[in-house]
């Protein structure tokens, strides 16, 4: 079974609820808008991840990247986590720290499980009007 990517949101503020183990999601977005280029987005901002197929020990990278150049501009830390089942769904939360916005444009937020590329969550990147 091939892993499958269910869901990879991006949002300001993603925290699990103790009493129900719930993701709790505010804030969802696909487009930042900044006064200035380059900039740096103000602060860190969460990524929520689900995904079924995994079986054994998985390494799991999440990149921002620039969509036009290829180039990688935030790598998450390390993260790892062993199924058992690969028919459920294993989700998980990672915050990320402040973007870098050199320019303009259209970004991703690529995940990757043991070096395949899964799916990508795309981000427009907007400056001021003119």
């Amino acid at each position: 079974m091939a892993p499958t990517l269910h869901a990879l949101v991006l949002a300001d503020h993603i925290y699990r609820d103790e009493g129900s183990g719930k993701y709790v999601i505010a804030g969802t977005f696909h487009q930042v808008n900044v006064g200035k280029f380059p900039s740096t987005l103000s602060r860190s901002i969460g990524v929520f991840v689900s995904v079924s197929g995994c079986e054994g020990d998985v390494d799991v990278n999440l990149d921002f990247v620039d969509a036009d150049s290829g180039e990688v501009l935030v790598k998450s830390h390390a993260l790892a986590f062993h199924c058992t089942d690969p028919t459920r769904p294993v989700e998980f939360a990672v915050e990320i720290p402040p973007l870098p916005l050199p320019r303009p444009g259209r970004y991703l937020m690529r995940l990757a499980t043991n070096g395949t590329v899964l799916g990508e969550g795309p981000v427009a990147v907007e400056g001021p009007a003119r």
